[in-house]
């Protein structure tokens, strides 16, 4: 009986990496009814995200309150990289064929897995992203005075043309005095930001000028000047943190498996219970899915933009004459899914001891399982769909005789369940809960 007692356990932890990776799945598919095969390696890149904050902030260190801080670093680089791909790979190809999108989503899982092993040794490519995000930054705060429309469909490369081109021109003469020198005084730094913003006003009040007749919207001269202003100094404060952080760890390869750093309280010596022996960071996991799923209920049954998702799922015309902005809660959707896949990442991490470039591949295709077991779309079918995959392939390693048996037969039979599941109930256990608009 402890032998049973301890599958269970065993089970019930795998099971909730699972659920806790197929919700992100489960819910953009109930808004956009997309297949993102992409999300395993979300769930990869946030066990890389709190890697990385450790080894920046608290290299040798193993304090409990650490892990809170490396978990918002796996959030931060989980939900930037999914809102990320959402708006430069998904978004073009919401109206595309549905196979478009489903063989671009494999695409951006190579690609991450690539980008990964090849790049996280190599911290000079940050500089890059600092610059981008400074480009990024400005436009987003030129935009905000008045809040206007640089939407629109005919217009919008136009109509946004003065402030990309105030951001740009700040940042690239940035770069350009970086290049010259990448030790500049104290005294030369605020120069260069005063040039960069007034170069950057310049191109921006000149395109400006040259899209008037064309644009709908007018920019005047103070969203030009913000934009400028906040990208070449947002690019300052990037470069000034890779020159003080991130130049000075010692970065891992990523071409092999990289050790976790294991955290007081929840890693360490396992406990026993009777005979059963509980790792701590299998209560860690356990714990992490319950109280993930119970704000989430929260999140969608009592929230304004939650009560927006369950609108949108439904029917995202009519959503959107109610008033409701579907790209905002597309958005939310992802982010979602990426701040459960990166609490993922990190109890991996922490059970595993390790962690590799390939990780999200296989636990991607699990817990899509799971979705599909519980009933894609439904996300309280996902929490089921990914405990019930858990335990099976626990009490399938224990209890299943001879050949097929064992460890290495785990998988197998997490996928006969499947077919089995598919074939006698497509639906899948709890049944899907969104219209299909197909």
């Amino acid at each position: 009986m402890d032998q049973f007692f301890q599958q269970l356990v065993n089970g019930l932890t795998l099971g909730s990496l699972y659920a806790l990776i197929a919700v992100g799945y489960t819910v953009v598919y109930g808004i956009v009814q997309l297949i993102n095969f992409a999300h395993g390696e979300v769930f990869m890149i946030g066990a890389f995200g709190a890697l990385t904050t450790y080894l920046l902030f608290f290299d040798g260190k193993t304090s409990v309150w650490i892990l809170p801080v490396m978990m918002l670093g796996a959030i931060i680089a989980s939900v930037g990289t999914a809102v990320l791909m959402e708006r430069v790979a998904y978004r073009p190809l919401r109206n595309a064929p549905r196979l478009a999108p489903l063989i671009t989503a494999i695409g951006i899982s190579v690609f991450l897995q690539e980008f990964i092993r090849l790049m996280y040794d190599q911290p000079a490519w940050t500089v890059v992203v600092f610059a981008g995000g400074a480009l990024a930054l400005g436009y987003v705060v030129g935009g905000r005075p008045g809040r206007p429309n640089l939407n629109h469909p005919v217009t919008k490369w136009l109509d946004r043309a003065p402030l990309l081109g105030a951001a740009t021109g700040a940042v690239v003469l940035w770069i350009v005095a970086r290049l010259v020198e990448r030790e500049l005084s104290v005294l030369l730094v605020p120069g260069v930001v005063i040039v960069g913003a007034a170069v950057g006003t310049v191109v921006g009040w000149l395109l400006s000028i040259a899209v008037r007749n064309k644009a709908r919207v007018e920019t005047g001269i103070q969203p030009i000047v913000l934009a400028a202003v906040t990208a070449v100094a947002a690019a300052e404060i990037g470069w000034v943190l890779w020159r003080t952080l991130i130049t000075h760890v010692e970065w891992p390869s990523a071409k092999q498996s990289i050790p976790f750093p294991q955290i007081d309280v929840v890693s360490g010596t396992a406990l026993s219970v009777g005979g059963v022996t509980i790792q701590r960071s299998a209560i860690f996991t356990v714990a992490a899915l319950a109280i993930c799923a119970i704000v989430l209920w929260f999140f969608i049954n009592r929230t304004r933009v939650g009560r927006g998702m369950q609108a949108v799922s439904q029917d995202p015309d009519t959503a959107r004459l109610m008033g409701i902005n579907v790209d905002r809660i597309i958005v939310v959707a992802f982010a979602l899914g990426a701040v459960l896949a990166a609490i993922a990442g990190v109890s991996q991490g922490l059970q595993n001891s390790n962690i590799q470039y390939r990780m999200g591949f296989l636990a991607g295709l699990k817990a899509f399982t799971a979705a599909v077991l519980g009933g894609i779309g439904n996300i309280y079918g996902a929490v089921v769909g990914g405990l019930v995959l858990g335990v099976v392939e626990a009490m399938a390693t224990q209890y299943i005789p001879g050949q097929f048996g064992g460890s290495t037969w785990k998988d197998v039979w997490a996928f006969v369940i499947l077919i089995l599941v598919l074939v006698f109930r497509p639906q899948g256990l709890l049944g899907a809960r969104v219209v299909d608009r197909a």
